[in-house]
């Protein structure tokens, strides 16, 4: 499939079946070595375009949609270590059709999912993760709260709270975020917030459970951003035998989409020098 994009500019995208049969869609932009992208939460891969624009001269950029989200099919049973399998096998199958491992990006749950997925496979070159949310403290009651206000059919309110109660977005940003084109598809993946709260609450790091982790890591961290996001990128740190951190100071947890030059530059820096 060719896809134009609103700056003009032409992308692919292909599919990619999951070890457990789930299609993941990968939508392919730019031109140089291979890089994978992969998304957070309440959002597909369309999120990243402000820094896809950015890196598209320097990489091929392959920016999925994770399972339940965008392109993407989903499957009856959900678990992180099928996210990791899927990132992975996108990994994979990006190093096959390119003939070269791959620089692998995620931020906040896509970013845990990309770790994990660095364990999996020897396809990773350079790793760079933007405040994982494995681990991440949620406030007391907010998952069983979230889990009814979607069972009610409020998708909107949904996302509203995850915006507010946890990237502590102020009234008048949550409202810039709703007058954008892309809150439509943000309200339509409120089926997997719970299921992506739940996990990341549950998630725990065991010793050496990371120590498969070979490729250089760089982790991202915003200077602003909420506390209990800045403990859980800790803990990941803590974990990944050698990584290193850069702290992009006087931003938080979206650093790619209000400063996308900024990221790109310390992308292309890392996997690039």
């Amino acid at each position: 499939m060719v896809v134009t994009s609103g700056s003009g500019a032409v992308a692919q995208q292909f599919t990619v079946r999951s070890p457990d049969h789930v299609d993941l869609a990968v939508w392919v932009d730019g031109e140089g070595p291979p890089l994978v992208l992969v998304h957070g939460s309440i959002q597909d891969h369309s999120i990243s375009a402000a820094l896809v624009a950015e890196l598209r001269a320097d990489f091929t950029t392959y920016a999925m949609d994770r399972r339940g989200f965008g392109a993407s099919g989903d499957g009856p049973v959900y678990s992180l270590e099928r996210e990791f399998a899927d990132v992975a096998t996108v990994v994979d199958a990006v190093a096959d059709r390119t003939g070269h491992p791959v620089v692998l990006w995620g931020h906040s749950f896509g970013a845990g999912c990309a770790m994990g997925a660095a364990v999996l496979t020897r396809n990773v070159s350079h790793l760079v993760l933007y405040e994982p949310g494995l681990g991440l403290a949620y406030p007391a009651g907010w998952i069983d709260r979230a889990e009814k206000v979607v069972a009610d059919g409020d998708f909107e309110a949904a996302i509203v709270m995850v915006l507010r109660d946890l990237l502590e977005f102020t009234d008048e940003q949550i409202a810039e975020r709703r007058s954008e084109p892309a809150w439509a598809g943000r309200v339509a993946t409120a089926p997997t917030v719970v299921r992506e709260a739940r996990a990341e609450q549950r998630w725990s790091y065991r010793h050496g459970m990371l120590d498969g982790i070979v490729a250089p890591t760089l982790m991202l961290a915003g200077s602003q951003s909420p506390p209990a996001v800045r403990e859980a990128t800790n803990a990941a740190l803590t974990a990944i035998p050698s990584a290193r951190t850069r702290v992009l100071v006087g931003h938080a947890h979206v650093a790619h989409r209000t400063d996308p030059a900024m990221v790109a530059a310390i992308i292309r820096d890392f996997a690039l020098s």
